[in-house]
């Protein structure tokens, strides 16, 4: 191709010499050698055989202690499985891919907290129970499906059918899959007590002291002979002959029962009764006739003592 061309020659202490004119410039080729091809220099190396060769030559050999390589199929994870004593039925995907599980479960196993839980309060609608993150609890009955997830901070909070008082509850603990993995019970609180019956404790010869922080209700005779003290600070109706017979009875915790002419009960076969508490607001005239026996009548909070003289309540000292 015919291109103008300027050139400009210095040097040689010469005049500058500027050429102008039009000159073809053949175009330029570099050829280069070829290099030598991964076979030929495989030979070089010392090896022999043909470039079957080569290729076989690239795949996975023994190793030591490992076992022959085998080729990224089916078939030969199917036979490393087999050598590694993992047991698969065949060698389709799914039945390698389930080996390959069974082989990793001693090593990726994790295995899952047993559930705790905080006891609920009288009357409270949930429960907070702590475990295995992801994993679920419900109400016995209700299924995974129906169930609360452990949260990532291994807490959960699970709302009740009813609020919580005298029965027990229990709770299933389900794994990712919904399966049970365990069961926890509750218990609720015991129902208190509020009654006495009739004779109730007249066969029981061990206990020489009696507190029932609910009871209301007294019936007659309830308590033995042996009896020492016995604390009652809820009743309010207390039959005539409750403690009859209590001839080792020496103090009684009557706090809220209050004595008048129509709410009484007897005190005669009480001769060792040294302390009785009852409420203030009982009528100072009965209180006044109670037998000469009891040594110290208190109000109900101890900080007042009645004078039988003086049929008044004076302040304890």
């Amino acid at each position: 191709m015919a291109q103008d061309l300027n050139v400009n020659v210095t040097g040689f202490n010469l005049p500058p010499i500027e050429v102008k004119g039009t000159f073809t410039i053949p175009s330029i080729r570099i050829d280069g050698q070829n290099g030598k091809s991964a076979y030929e220099l495989w030979l070089e190396e010392g090896n022999t055989g043909t470039k079957d060769d080569f290729l076989n030559s690239l795949k996975g050999t023994n190793g030591s202690p490992g076992l022959p390589g085998k080729d990224a199929t089916t078939d030969g994870a199917y036979e490393m499985l087999l050598g590694l004593n993992v047991y698969c039925e065949n060698a389709t995907p799914n039945e390698v891919l389930k080996g390959l599980i069974r082989g990793l479960s001693d090593v990726i196993k994790k295995p899952f907290k047993q559930l705790e839980f905080d006891r609920p309060v009288k009357g409270q609608t949930y429960i907070n129970v702590y475990g295995t993150p992801h994993l679920k609890v419900a109400l016995l009955g209700k299924g995974a499906a129906a169930g609360v997830s452990i949260g990532d901070d291994g807490q959960a909070r699970m709302d009740l059918d009813n609020p919580f008082m005298a029965e027990d509850i229990q709770i299933e603990y389900f794994n990712m899959l919904g399966s049970i993995v365990g069961t926890y019970r509750v218990s609720g609180y015991v129902s208190e007590k509020t009654v006495i019956d009739d004779y109730e404790f007249q066969g029981n010869t061990d206990t020489q002291n009696f507190e029932f922080p609910e009871v209301t209700t007294v019936g007659k005779r309830a308590f033995w002979n042996h009896v020492q003290i016995i604390k009652l600070p809820k009743a309010t109706r207390i039959h005539k002959d409750a403690f009859d017979m209590c001839f080792s009875l020496s103090e009684l915790y009557l706090p809220s029962y209050v004595l008048t002419s129509d709410h009484q009960f007897s005190m005669i076969s009480l001769p060792g009764l040294q302390k009785l508490i009852l409420n203030d607001a009982s009528d100072v005239n009965e209180l006044a006739s109670l037998p000469l026996l009891v040594t110290e009548i208190y109000n109900q909070d101890e900080t007042k003592r009645f004078d039988k003289t003086t049929k008044t309540w004076v302040p304890v000292q």
